[in-house]
């Protein structure tokens, strides 16, 4: 379902194609929504005792996530591209194929960058290469997109505080994709915790390092989503922080701590 809401007709790319960028915001939410559902499951598998699934486990040999093909066309869809996978379904031909197709196809992200370069005549200036990267790689950050998503949230501020909705749509594309990104990381950490529960630190059933593999999937499918954060408050939340309470008064931030008083057994003091 996830699939076909990102990459179906009328889903989530196609509707960004078509300059539509509210309706592909909505059918993110929906996504969100199925999200939450596989998110929940994790705790019900958790009821099952190591010892309990001990006892089947070597039947599931060698099968293994890594087979999922759908799971493998999302991920790809979305941004985890690695042709490498492509060689794990083994002899099954027709299987390749479909993950190759998305393999080759643009994120949600991508097509949201091209409908933005479209936008109020190239304001927010896409670069050529944020609009010809190989689609086969993964993302990573460009701070020259990331000045743009950056300014899209200064416009949009600027025309809500009028109260305008002029940038609301696009805004709401972009929250609603860190959301999925940021679900996709939460299922990820869940997934992990749930291995190590069950299994500690052995090797998957498919040859893989376990929790270990798991653990360093964790990670964005859109940096720059991410790092247009740091862009908003920064200077102003410095400025602002509280002065450390241990300080002595006039001291510099580069100065040592004042040493502990009193005898807390935790504040090393004697």
């Amino acid at each position: 379902q996830m699939l076909h809401e990102l990459a179906g007709p009328n889903g989530v790319c196609e509707r960004l194609d078509a300059d539509v960028p509210l309706r592909a915001a909505q059918l993110l939410e929906r996504v969100h929504k199925i999200q939450a559902l596989l998110i929940e499951q994790l705790p019900l598998l958790e009821t099952m005792f190591s010892s309990e699934f001990a006892k089947f486990r070597d039947a599931l040999r060698p099968a293994s996530g890594f087979q999922s093909v759908q799971f493998r066309k999302l991920e790809f869809l979305c941004g985890n591209k690695s042709d490498k996978f492509l060689a794990l379904v083994g002899e099954d031909d027709a299987a390749r194929a479909e993950m190759a197709v998305f393999l080759d196809k643009p994120t949600p992200y991508d097509h949201f960058i091209r409908h933005l370069a479209r936008e109020d005549n190239g304001v927010f200036k896409i670069p050529r290469e944020g609009l010809e990267r190989d689609t086969r790689k993964p993302h990573e950050e460009d701070p020259r997109l990331v000045d743009a998503l950056e300014l899209l949230y200064r416009k949009h501020d600027e025309w809500g505080g009028r109260g305008g909705e002029r940038y609301y749509a696009q805004f709401k594309v972009v929250e609603q994709l860190l959301e999925l990104d940021e679900r996709f990381q939460i299922w990820r950490f869940g997934h992990v915790k749930m291995v190590e529960r069950m299994i500690g630190s052995m090797t998957g059933t498919g040859g893989s390092s376990g929790a270990k593999y798991l653990l360093s999937t964790i990670k964005p499918f859109w940096p720059d989503l991410w790092a247009v954060r740091a862009r908003f408050g920064g200077a102003a939340v410095a400025d602002a922080a509280p002065a450390d309470p241990l300080s002595p008064p006039g001291a510099k931030p580069d100065d040592p701590p004042a040493p502990a008083r009193g005898g807390c057994p935790f504040s090393g003091g004697r």
